[in-house]
């Protein structure tokens, strides 16, 4: 059943407003002929105008007759080829759908068309508006909650779990290290460790010297002085707090120079030596057996998808203005960069014209298919309302019309009979 709109409603209105109009034409000329078939014996002249209107009825009744004929059943009488439309709905349907795939689905219909529009700048003026970008990114984020809270957990844990493993397992990890820390070395990267490890030391120095002090006391001989153990405490800090600093501050030192050997060899080890590739592998496996990386691994997706879950529904999170923004970078781009838009344009007449070329048939069957499940009243119903205030005029002009040539017919007799 088809459901009237505002639309609609004023249409029908306006059809009820014509209706009124061109029966109201017909009882006027009703009218008309009584009062002049009455007065024709007194006033010979009325014979023109009863011939005009007696022609006119005649008009007026064989339109209405027409028209009505289209969407119903004239007075209710199931005459013979009325009641068009609600009859032959399907068949209509059916004409409707082949008229368009042959005059408006076909390449040289549509393709000049679409070659002449330029998708992309439109697309990028659309997205480029902070209302539409905001509206799109509140649509998307609305549809990746619903899959996020539509898909089902135990079976994505199960998944990242087994996947995630098998594709670790399958990984040698020995020569991933390796890479890893040649890409460290290759920009003096893993000088940062060190640099670490130096400030590390001296915090500890700092945190552990009386603890030191404690400690030389304990050891010393008793019959050592005291000023002897303050001696020796002094030096031992002193040399140490120097090697730190040398460390800290010469990017040559030799304690660097052995770091830098010992990364290099290791680096080589990773990626050549069976042995510790072989260690290595069966560390991860070790490592990846172990009850709390397994229900780590399971667990992943939950907060993954907690995490996400919480950024897209929180309207002013970090993820949410970054979709946004990306939304409008993409509509300026769009509409300042030439070669973007010559690519848009050309995807999206490909595409069309694909959509044309192989499913025209069934673009057009969706017309048929819909009129089909029409109910037949209903559908005669939005016809008239849609196109039945202009064919009121075929009656007012059959009214008209029938009475000028009525009224000509009664001259041409007058005269020549």
């Amino acid at each position: 059943m088809l459901e009237p709109s505002d639309q609609d409603a004023l249409k029908l209105k306006r059809l009820r407003t014509m209706k009124l109009i061109a029966t109201g034409m017909l009882v006027l000329m009703a009218v008309i002929f009584v009062f002049a078939l009455r007065l024709e014996p007194q006033y010979g002249w009325l014979g023109y105008v009863k011939a005009f209107a007696e022609a006119a009825m005649v008009g007026a009744l064989a339109d209405w007759f027409a028209v009505t004929a289209l969407f119903k059943h004239p007075m209710g009488l199931p005459i013979p080829h009325t009641a068009i439309i609600p009859k032959r709905k399907d068949e209509i349907g059916e004409s409707l759908a082949r008229f368009i795939e042959k005059h408006f689905l076909t390449e040289d219909a549509f393709l000049p068309r679409v070659r002449n529009v330029n998708f992309g700048h439109k697309i990028g003026s659309w997205l480029e508006k902070p209302r539409n970008a905001e509206r799109l990114g509140d649509d998307g984020r609305a549809l990746f909650v619903w899959i996020l809270n539509s898909v089902d957990n135990d079976a994505l844990r199960k998944f990242m779990r087994e996947n995630l493993s098998m594709t670790l397992r399958q990984v040698e990890i020995a020569p991933v290290l390796g890479r890893l820390l040649s890409l460290l070395t290759a920009e003096n990267h893993h000088q940062g460790i060190v640099d670490a490890l130096v400030r590390a030391a001296r915090r500890q120095l700092r945190a552990n010297k009386y603890k030191i002090r404690a400690k030389i006391d304990d050891e010393s001989p008793w019959w050592l002085p005291g000023f002897v153990d303050r001696e020796i405490y002094d030096k031992i800090v002193h040399e140490v707090e120097n090697l730190i600093q040398r460390i800290g501050d010469d990017d040559n030192h030799e304690a660097r120079q052995k770091f830098n050997e010992a990364i290099e060899k290791l680096v080589g080890s990773l990626k050549t030596d069976p042995k510790l590739i072989a260690r290595a592998e069966e560390l991860k496996n070790e490592l990846l057996s172990h009850p709390a990386v397994e229900k780590y691994l399971s667990n992943l997706w939950e907060h993954i998808q907690l995490h996400l879950l919480g950024e897209l529904e929180e309207d002013d999170s970090n993820l949410n203005k970054k979709i946004r923004s990306g939304v409008t970078r993409l509509g300026l781009a769009l509409q300042e960069n030439p070669e973007m838009q010559i690519q848009v344009n050309n995807w999206a007449v490909s595409s069309l014209s694909h959509l044309i070329e192989n499913y025209r048939t069934e673009i057009s069957g969706i017309v048929a298919d819909t009129v089909k499940r029409w109910d037949g009243k209903a559908t005669s119903d939005r016809v008239e309302i849609a196109v039945g205030r202009d064919l009121q005029f075929i009656r007012i002009n059959g009214t008209l019309v029938g009475g000028i040539v009525g009224v000509t017919i009664y001259t041409l007799v007058k005269v020549f009979g």
